[in-house]
């Protein structure tokens, strides 16, 4: 018979094969089917017919193979449903099946690059009724891959976007982060982790480090599922002092700093680090001018020695917005940031609620 299965997996070299199987049996079948006058000459056609269906599936359906430092080539194969009736999804699953065993079974620090070459990349579109996690549980990868491969910063809401789903387990890390979630990423993880891919979607190329196997951490995942968290005031910044007991740079003396000090240059935007409303805007000889940002559940936020004040008594503020500039304002040796959280007027430490804070935080 000369119809070729559709399997679950993606049989290596098949392209080898195709020449043949477009070009001669294709003929010699046509051939055959009209130099037969009797009845048979139907099922032979029908034959024939599924061959050519089943062979448009294998060349144009086929999934995209991610190789390193190379881009992929075409549209990403589309699954109608999360369901084995689909064609594709059938496909992917296997793929998936192969991709963790890869991932898994590795013995000892297997070349990121290796494992790379096997990715291959599938595109999904979710209905009203799907749910992201459902989603990551359907498709047997964790959800902390397809966020990062999506620049996900947090859980979407559907109908949405048209969502890329890997083969492999791990971390994908742009090459410019730009959410908070992606500068904690990268900011955790050493610049040359993983290996280099590129993605080649329809009016835009990403490139990414994957890391294979890797997950977030608590805290990226806590960034992850609740967007409620705080986030860095500054997007670059030089961490000079932490929070606790130090030597004051003022008094030179033992003392506790109930905050962090972000250096940067003077003029830089500050951002506010949370959803929240404006209780205090003002300026004393301690923290300069100063802005106080009430947040849910009994926190504040407090940003202090800044150049100017961006932001109004009782506005009602998103994270992100710009709230004022870094200045040297009040007891200050130089440009930078202080920036306390508070939890029902008790100080807390903002690297803890932050994820962590490493030098220079791009």
């Amino acid at each position: 018979m000369l119809v070729r299965r559709l399997s679950g997996v993606r049989p290596a070299g098949r392209s080898t094969g195709l020449f043949h199987a477009v070009v001669r049996r294709p003929f010699s079948c046509f051939i055959k089917i009209f130099c037969f006058t009797d009845s048979s000459s139907a099922k032979r056609l029908k034959s024939y017919l599924k061959f050519v269906v089943c062979l448009f599936a294998i060349l144009f359906l086929v999934p995209v193979r991610v190789v390193p430092d190379e881009e992929t080539a075409g549209a990403l194969p589309l699954i109608g449903r999360l369901d084995t009736r689909d064609v594709m999804f059938k496909q992917f699953s296997a793929d998936v099946a192969l991709g963790r065993r890869a991932v898994f079974s590795r013995r000892g620090d297997a070349a990121a690059e290796e494992l790379a070459r096997g990715l291959i990349l599938y595109a999904y579109t979710p209905g009203a009724e799907d749910d992201f996690l459902r989603i990551a549980a359907r498709c047997n990868i964790p959800y902390d891959a397809i966020a990062t491969l999506n620049r996900l910063s947090r859980i979407p809401s559907f109908p949405g976007d048209t969502l890329i789903l890997p083969t492999m387990p791990g971390i994908f890390i742009p090459e410019e982060a730009g959410s908070d979630l992606e500068k904690l990423i990268l900011s955790g993880r050493g610049g040359n982790a993983g290996a280099s891919i590129v993605v080649n979607l329809p009016g835009e190329k990403r490139r990414y480090r994957f890391i294979p196997g890797d997950t977030f951490t608590p805290n990226e995942r806590a960034f992850f599922l609740n967007p409620g968290v705080f986030r860095f005031p500054l997007q670059k910044f030089t961490l000079t002092s932490a929070f606790g007991r130090r030597i004051s740079p003022i008094s030179g003396r033992l003392s506790t700093h109930n905050g962090l000090d972000l250096a940067a240059p003077a003029g830089t935007d500050v951002y506010a680090a949370r959803d929240g409303t404006v209780i205090e805007t003002s300026e004393n000889s301690v923290y300069g001018k100063y802005v106080v940002i009430e947040h849910e559940g009994g926190w504040t936020s407090l940003y202090g020695h800044l150049s100017s004040i961006n932001t109004g008594l009782r506005s009602k503020v998103k994270a992100g917005i710009l709230i004022g500039r870094v200045g040297s304002t009040g007891l200050s040796t130089g440009p930078h940031l202080h920036f306390e959280l508070r939890q029902n007027g008790r100080a807390q430490d903002p690297v803890r609620l932050l994820g962590g804070v490493k030098g220079q935080t791009e």
